[in-house]
């Protein structure tokens, strides 16, 4: 094996070594948020207003015991936003609905601490995210009529010029039909046998 062998492969495990760590690194500052895996309005999103309710959704099923649950959502002021009672869904037993009554713009910061329920045991995890909500991102008034009438001439300018085109094709394919018939008639009235005209 030569040098620039050996130095290729020893630099390819550093490498890999410092690609494991990172991932390792990554792992541990995710923490408890691993078993959340959808929120809405999702972690680190801008929303153009605020949601009345926040909907996170776990791994696995939520303890259904009273008082297990507890999220906090407070904006940039610290002052909380959320009802304090957040509800298991009725639709599924891993989505927990948090009624929030936020106004105005800013970062919204959630905190949960959930009780989950895992196999033959129940697990507590905390964590938190946040979101933003920016109004400026709202449709103006005229913008909110605009829009429609923009897309229904959009639609109706697509469904003019599919039936142009079916036309153009119909009228095309009626002049091949009547040449061909014409050209079929003429030639069953024209003579087979020439030779009489030519004494």
């Amino acid at each position: 094996m030569s040098t620039r062998t050996r130095f290729f492969g020893a630099l390819l495990a550093a490498v890999g070594a410092v690609a494991v760590l990172a991932a390792l690194a990554m792992a541990g500052t995710t923490g408890a948020s691993e078993y959340l895996i959808q929120e809405e309005p999702a972690r680190g999103a801008t929303v153009a207003e605020a949601p009345h309710q926040l909907v996170l959704t776990f791994d696995r099923p939520l303890a259904q015991i009273k008082g297990a649950h507890h999220v906090e959502v407070t904006d940039g002021g610290g002052y909380r936003v959320d009802d304090g009672y957040p509800e298991i869904s009725t639709y599924s037993r891993r989505t927990l609905i948090v009624p929030i009554h936020a106004e105005g713009d800013g970062t919204l910061n959630v905190d949960y601490r959930v009780l989950l329920v895992g196999d033959g045991e129940n697990l507590q995890i905390s964590s938190s995210y946040d979101f933003t909500v920016d109004h400026s991102l709202l449709p103006m008034d005229g913008d909110a009529v605009e829009a429609p009438a923009a897309a229904k001439s959009s639609q109706a300018l697509v469904l003019w010029t599919v039936a142009i085109l079916i036309g153009i094709a119909f009228a095309g394919g009626m002049v091949y039909f009547l040449r061909m018939a014409t050209g079929n008639s003429r030639s069953s009235l024209e003579p087979t046998n020439r030779s009489v005209f030519r004494d």
